[in-house]
């Protein structure tokens, strides 16, 4: 062991092997919903507390600092990145750059940012109320729009507006997730990709380009996603020469991001980003692919420890998620098939007869997934939708009230 000690604000807890394989110690606050005997077990604090109310656990924090001093604070979770920032400034240690955090969980301060450096226009208005959208709308010549909380995550609440007959619904859908103003932006046409980049000391690397399934308007929540990207190299090079403008316009300095883009006519043009390594195992497909673990490394660069070494193990990875609403599960068959299929690292799957599921609102809905690997992209994806089909759902109408 080090001795060197780390605070981890939030995380569904993949962080946890990668910090005991530095030979970091760790505490950790968590939410309710993710609280876990086992990493509580391992770790030297622990609490379940809302991290993101920074006047309830910076009280705890220091406490645990003043007995056991931290070296770091971090969070690999959305919601737990300012306050990860905010402790880490509080305690005079290690932690994300808070300015990075800030530009990019606010998302009308991304688009403001990007607008003062002239770097992947769109247009974007912040709206109180759905005459303002209304309004927006119009100046673009009824062109569709995108409703989304301005410091929202996991998909949730962002809703396609196609004409101005679906305002006042999708307003409504995006409003439950939100109790300010809501971003409303041009919609942007052409396919959509994340890149994974990760920084040391202000000098950018960009790691992986992710090509992107979604459910489709008007919610987008992902269905799945490939690796590396089919992309000819002009476009490959459009989409990293953005992506490490938009890290420098950030003052990003050590750690990851996740940045999602879509390719238009007209270029790359960046939809959000997040000072974390990407959701959905991106980060873990990256890994196998590249060899780089993003978490590691950030931790060792904040550390000063040696960077663990990159060894690939997949020429190519895909996921796809069981995404099933507004039914009830009365049989589920074809796993063990399935996790025999061929390429197949991983089969998860929550359903069980007898659920009932709503529409689908956010990533948190969707029920599982499949993670393969391939020779190539074409493959890998092959395999990752034929071992998802073996998986077999019976269902049933929801009962009408």
């Amino acid at each position: 062991m080090t001795g060197q000690h780390v605070l981890l604000v939030g995380g569904r807890g993949h962080e946890l092997p990668k910090v005991r394989g530095l030979g970091v110690r760790y505490s950790m606050i968590q939410i309710p919903e993710r609280a876990d005997r086992e990493h509580a077990a391992a770790a030297e604090n622990y609490t379940v507390l809302d991290y993101r109310r920074l006047d309830t656990i910076l009280p705890v924090v220091r406490a645990w600092h003043a007995a056991d001093p931290f070296d770091a604070v971090l969070s690999f979770t959305e919601y737990g990145l300012e306050p990860a920032s905010r402790c880490a400034i509080d305690l005079g240690v290690a932690g994300d750059n808070l300015s990075a955090v800030l530009l990019t969980r606010d998302k009308t301060r991304t688009r403001e940012s990007l607008a003062r450096h002239g770097l992947s226009p769109v247009r974007h208005r912040l709206c109180a109320e759905p005459a303002d959208a209304r309004e927006f709308m119009a100046g673009l010549g009824g062109c569709a729009i995108v409703l989304k909380p301005p410091a929202g995550g996991l998909s949730e609440g962002v809703y396609l507006v196609g004409s101005e007959a679906e305002l006042a619904e999708r307003w409504s859908l995006t409003t439950r997730w939100t109790e300010g103003p809501v971003l409303a932006e041009e919609y942007l046409e052409g396919p959509e990709f994340s890149v994974e980049s990760v920084s040391q000391d202000g000098k950018h690397e960009v790691v992986m380009i992710t090509e992107k399934c979604t459910f489709g308007a008007p919610g987008f929540v992902e269905t799945g996603h490939q690796m590396p990207a089919r992309l000819d190299s002009a476009a490959r090079e459009a989409i990293e020469s953005l992506v490490v403008r938009f890290l420098d316009v950030i003052g990003q300095r050590t750690g990851p991001v996740h940045t999602e883009l879509r390719l238009t006519p007209a270029g790359p043009r960046l939809i959000e980003a997040q000072t974390r390594v990407g959701g959905d195992q991106i980060w873990e497909m990256t890994e196998l692919v590249t060899g780089v673990d993003m978490i590691a490394e950030t931790l060792a660069g904040l550390l000063g420890l040696p960077a663990p070494a990159r060894t690939p193990r997949a020429r190519a990875a895909a996921i796809r998620f069981l995404v099933f609403e507004n039914t009830t599960v009365t049989g589920v068959g074809g796993l063990d098939e399935a996790r025999r299929a061929p390429g197949v690292l991983r089969l998860l799957c929550t359903l069980t007869p007898g659920r009932t599921l709503g529409a689908v609102l956010s990533s948190d809905s969707r029920q599982g997934y499949v993670l393969c690997e391939g020779d190539d992209t074409p493959d890998a994806v092959a395999k990752a939708e034929a071992a998802r089909d073996l998986v077999r759902i019976e269902r049933a109408p929801l009962a009408q009230a």
